[in-house]
């Protein structure tokens, strides 16, 4: 349950980020819609900071956030992926995962 909040506030961070910069802005659906999302995903990290200690919720989410905003800007912005932006996103997800076991480790 507690990973999936995770996603979930990923998921809407990262569309929120997208829909703000693809479409414009002002009184469109869709830029209004992005809005939204956006607003929802700050709403899940209160609920974050509720289920998690600020030093493990803090790198985590910022460090999700990193590359997921790598992978869009890639996959759905047509941007260009550099190697060493590549290697520093690799180094951020075994950060996270040392993270996640070091969680583990201390319940």
């Amino acid at each position: 349950m507690k990973v999936l909040i995770f996603i979930c506030y990923l998921a809407s961070m990262l569309y929120g980020l997208y829909a703000l910069k693809v479409y414009e802005a002002g009184l469109s659906l869709s830029y209004l819609f992005g809005l939204f999302v956006y607003v929802l995903g700050f709403i899940i990290w209160l609920v974050i900071l509720k289920l998690y200690p600020l030093s493990l919720a803090f790198p985590i989410a910022a460090g999700a956030l990193i590359v997921g905003t790598q992978l869009v800007g890639v996959l759905a912005l047509g941007e260009k992926l550099v190697y060493v932006k590549a290697i520093g996103g690799v180094a951020i997800l075994i950060g996270i995962i040392m993270m996640a076991i070091g969680e583990k480790i201390s319940e």
